[in-house]
C-alpha cells in the first residue's frame, strides 16, 4: 500500500527482543531475592486456593498443614507446595504474563505477590530447563521450557489487518480439566543451571544465608503456621523481640488509615553494649535498627539509615551506643499495590504516603530511646541488670505500652571520658587488675576508679 494512501503515515516496529527484555528482567535481582519471589507464590496460593473453595482460614494461623519444600544443588533447583494449585485459567490468562494485565483479578485479602513478574524472573535466572507441574485436584497442567530455544523464537504472527503482532507464550501439556490424579499443589523443577547460579547452590554458605534470609524475612508467615524446609531442614522464624516487665517495655502505636493498618513498635531487644568505641567487637549489631513489614513479609531488615529516620534531624546518626534499639513497623492491607514495597520487596518505597503518615512516628520513638541510652551511662550497671532480666517477648506478644516503658535514672552532672591505647597495653591492665577477657570500657572504668580511691582526696 502507498504511503500517500497512508497519508505519509506508516509504522515502525518497536517491539522487545525477547534477550533484551529477559536480560533487563533479571540483571538487578539477587539470587536469593529470586527465591523469596517463588515462597511468595506459593504463600498467596493458599489463600486464593481457599476463596476458590469458600473456606475460611483461621485468622491467626492461616497456614498451618501447609508445606513448602526447596532444594538445590549444582544441578537443580525445585520447588514444591501443596498450596492449591494453579487453576488452567489462570495459568493460560494471566501465571505466565510479564507483569499484571489490567483484565487481571484484583489483588485482595492480604496477598503478597503484586507485580506478577516474580515467578518468570526467578525462573530465567536460575536456568535453561524448567519443568512445572500444578494441580487443584480437580484439573491439572504441565510446562516444559527450554528457555534458549524460547529466547531465539521471536513468536510474531499476524493479525487480522495483516500486521506484525506478538505472540509471546509458552506451551502447556498433559492439560486435564475435568478429573486429575495428580497431587494437588505447584512444583517447579530448574535444570540447566547457568554457571554463576550453579556455583552458588553447590556452595554450603550460600545454603545457611537462604535459611538465615527465610528465618528472618519470613518470621511472621512463619509465625502463623507455615512449614518451610531447605535442603531437609526445617526453618524457625527469627523473630524480633523486644524486653518487656514491669521496669521496662517498648512504645506501641496502632492506626488504621484509607484500608492500610499501621503497627509501629520500638523498644529495647537488649542491653547497650559496654564499648561502643569504634574497636569494639559486637557481633550482633546487625540485628538492630528498623524492620519493615508488608503483609507479613520482611521488606527492611535492621536498617540505620535516613529511609527510617536515623541522622534525620532530631534523631542522631545511628552509632554503636543504639545497639539493642529494635523498631517494627508493620503494615498491612488487603489491596497491596498501597503499601511501600518495591519490586524486589528487599526495599522500602520512603515516598508512600502510609509510609511518610508512619514516618514521624517511628523517629520521635526513636528519639525517645536514643535520648535514654545518653541517661542511663550513669548508672549502667543497675539499669543493665533491669534489662538483661526482663524477658524477651516476640513483637507479635507486645503488650500495648506508651509511651516506652524505660527504667528511671537518677539525673546526675557526669562526663564521658574516651581515649585510645595500644591493645597490648590494655590487655596487660586487665591482667593486673584480674579482668581478663572483660572488655577495653571496663578496664578504662577500673583503672579511673584504681586513680580516683588511691590518689585523690575527697
Amino acid at each position: 500500500m502507498s504511503s500517500s494512501v497512508n497519508n505519509g503515515v506508516e509504522r515502525a516496529n518497536a517491539n522487545p527482543s525477547k534477550s533484551f527484555f529477559i536480560a533487563m528482567l533479571t540483571r538487578d535481582i539477587d539470587l536469593v531475592d529470586c527465591i523469596l519471589d517463588l515462597l511468595d507464590n506459593s504463600v498467596d496460593g493458599i489463600g486464593e486456593a481457599a476463596r476458590r473453595e469458600g473456606r475460611e482460614l483461621d485468622e491467626n494461623r492461616p497456614f498451618d498443614g501447609f508445606r513448602v519444600e526447596l532444594s538445590f544443588d549444582r544441578d537443580h533447583f525445585l520447588i514444591k507446595d501443596w498450596s492449591g494449585g494453579i487453576p488452567i485459567h489462570v495459568a493460560q490468562e494471566y501465571a505466565f504474563r510479564f507483569g499484571r494485565p489490567d483484565d487481571a483479578p484484583a489483588l485482595k485479602d492480604g496477598t503478597i505477590g503484586l507485580y506478577g513478574i516474580g515467578m518468570k524472573r526467578a525462573i530465567f535466572k536460575m536456568g535453561n530447563r524448567v519443568r512445572m507441574v500444578s494441580s487443584t485436584g480437580g484439573e491439572s497442567f504441565r510446562l516444559n521450557l527450554d528457555v534458549d530455544s524460547w529466547r531465539h523464537d521471536p513468536q510474531v504472527g499476524k493479525n487480522a489487518d495483516d500486521e506484525d503482532i506478538l505472540e509471546w507464550s509458552f506451551e502447556l501439556s498433559d492439560v486435564k480439566r475435568e478429573g486429575t490424579d495428580v497431587e494437588i499443589g505447584t512444583s517447579i523443577r530448574i535444570d540447566e543451571l547457568y554457571e554463576p547460579i550453579s556455583r552458588q547452590f553447590a556452595n554450603p554458605v550460600f545454603g545457611d544465608l537462604v535459611r538465615r534470609m527465610i528465618a528472618r524475612d519470613y518470621a511472621f508467615i512463619l509465625s502463623r503456621g507455615l512449614t518451610v524446609v531447605v535442603n531437609g531442614t526445617p526453618i524457625n522464624a527469627i523473630m524480633p523481640t523486644f524486653r518487656q516487665s514491669q521496669d521496662i517495655a517498648p512504645f506501641r502505636h496502632v492506626e488504621t488509615s484509607g484500608g492500610v493498618r499501621i503497627e509501629i513498635t520500638a523498644g529495647i531487644a537488649d542491653a547497650p553494649p559496654d564499648d561502643t568505641s569504634a574497636t569494639a567487637r559486637n557481633p550482633d549489631s546487625g540485628v538492630y535498627g528498623w524492620y519493615v513489614v508488608c503483609n507479613d513479609r520482611v521488606v527492611v531488615s535492621a536498617d540505620k539509615s535516613a529511609d527510617t529516620g536515623w541522622g534525620l534531624k532530631p534523631v542522631p546518626a545511628w552509632h554503636p551506643q543504639y545497639i539493642g534499639f529494635m523498631g517494627v513497623v508493620r503494615f498491612t492491607s488487603d489491596e497491596p499495590a498501597k503499601l511501600p514495597w518495591k519490586t524486589t520487596k528487599r526495599d522500602v518505597e520512603s515516598s508512600n504516603p502510609f509510609f511518610q503518615r508512619a514516618l514521624p512516628i517511628m523517629m520521635k520513638a526513636t528519639k525517645r530511646l536514643t535520648d535514654y541510652t545518653n541517661k542511663r551511662r550513669a548508672e549502667a550497671k543497675r539499669i543493665k541488670r533491669i534489662e538483661k532480666t526482663a524477658p524477651a517477648v516476640a513483637v507479635t506478644r507486645v503488650v500495648a505500652s506508651t509511651p516506652a516503658l524505660l527504667p528511671a535514672t537518677k539525673v546526675r552532672d557526669v562526663v564521658m571520658i574516651e581515649y585510645v591505647r595500644e591493645a597490648a597495653d590494655v590487655e596487660a591492665a586487665a591482667e593486673a587488675l584480674g579482668m581478663v577477657g572483660s572488655s577495653p570500657s571496663d578496664v578504662g572504668i577500673k583503672t579511673f576508679e584504681y586513680y580516683l580511691a588511691r590518689e585523690v582526696s575527697r
